[in-house]
This record gives structure tokens, C-alpha cells and sequence, in this order.
């Protein structure tokens, strides 16, 4: 009898080890590692997800060159929000060389995929003169193409455009319209403008 109880005694202890075991690998195991091996291996939302750690220094320490290498790796593979990344990237000049043509190259390349990201700031390079001619009435179309499909921010970009008669005829009607829009989805700056609008 005594046999069967030690017996039963050292599976039981080997039960608890291999536990233990499992729970400090869980919860030991580096996840930047992870996504470092998976980037490695050319997973472009894991080149991504490395492109992040390094730009806003969570988890790894910041540093702009690293996050500007990963966001092309990825942006190379077709991965969207790395391209609108690698865009703020060159339109600051942070890990690169500045270069407003290069940023618009990528905000044009990511929103024609359709991002809204991408749209507004295509559209803000077009407003503004960032990397391509000045050209308000290109800038609004894509404003209000990213407004009508129920973008709170692009709505408030169009309602202020509207507002100063930029790339549109000033129209206070059209941009009162547009600021409710967005303000009803919970735009913070569309309600402010509203809150401060003459009665």
C-alpha cells in the first residue's frame, strides 16, 4: 500500500511543478520578445507593433530611428497604418531626414486604401502646401469625401472650412450642418465650436 501512496504522492508533486512551471513562463516571458521574433520573421503587424514601442517608448526605450526602420519594413509589406506612420515620421524629420514629399507620398499611397487617417492628412498637405503645390479646393474634396462617410473629425475640418471659405464658398449654413454632425459622433472641438458660436 505504501508504494501506491508515494507514488501517488510524486505525481501529485510533479502535477504542482509542471503548474508552477506554466505560470511563471506566462507570466515571465518578455512580450516584446514575442513581437520581436515575429517581426523578425516578417510579420508585418508585428514590425508594426515594434515600429510603436520604439516611437512612443513603452516597454522598450524610445528611440525614433529603430521606430522609423520598422514602420518601412512594414509600410513595404503593404501594412497601412505603418505607411501613415512613416509619413508623420518624414513630415517631422524624427528617426530620417525631412521630407514633406516623402510624406505625402505616403499619405497619398495609404489613402487611397481608403484609411481616414491618411485622408485628412493627404488632404492637410493639399491645404497647406506639405509636400505637393497648395491646393485648397483638392484639400476640401478630400475633406468632405472623409466627412460624408462619417468621419466626426473630417466633418469639423469641413465645417470650418466651410466656415472661412477655404477651398469652398463660405457657407455658415453648410458648416453649422457639418459641425452637428460631428459633435452628435462626440467630436470635442466640433462641440466647442458650437458651445461658442453666436446665437
Amino acid at each position: 500500500m505504501q508504494p501506491f501512496i508515494e507514488t501517488r504522492t510524486a505525481l501529485i508533486c510533479i502535477f504542482l511543478l509542471m503548474l508552477a512551471w506554466a505560470f511563471l513562463r506566462k507570466f515571465t516571458t518578455d512580450p516584446v520578445a514575442k513581437v520581436l521574433e515575429r517581426a523578425s520573421h516578417g510579420d508585418a503587424q508585428a514590425q508594426y507593433d515594434m515600429g510603436c514601442l520604439c516611437y512612443h517608448g513603452k516597454k522598450t526605450p524610445k528611440n525614433f530611428e529603430k521606430a522609423f526602420n520598422w514602420f518601412d519594413t512594414a509600410a513595404k509589406q503593404g501594412h497601412i497604418r505603418a505607411m501613415v506612420a512613416l509619413a508623420g515620421l518624414y513630415n517631422a524629420g524624427n528617426g530620417c531626414e525631412k521630407s514633406p514629399q516623402k510624406a505625402f507620398y505616403c499619405y497619398q499611397q495609404a489613402a487611397q486604401s481608403g484609411d481616414f487617417e491618411a485622408r485628412i492628412n493627404l488632404a492637410t498637405c493639399y491645404l497647406q502646401g506639405i509636400g505637393v503645390a497648395q491646393d485648397e479646393t483638392a484639400g476640401f474634396k478630400l475633406l468632405k469625401q472623409a466627412a460624408d462617410e462619417k468621419s466626426p473629425l473630417a466633418q469639423t475640418l469641413v465645417a470650418d472650412l466651410y466656415e472661412h471659405g477655404k477651398g469652398v464658398a463660405q457657407d455658415t449654413q453648410a458648416a453649422l450642418r457639418y459641425y452637428i454632425m460631428a459633435a452628435k459622433q462626440g467630436e470635442p472641438l466640433a462641440k466647442e465650436k458650437l458651445k461658442n458660436r453666436p446665437h
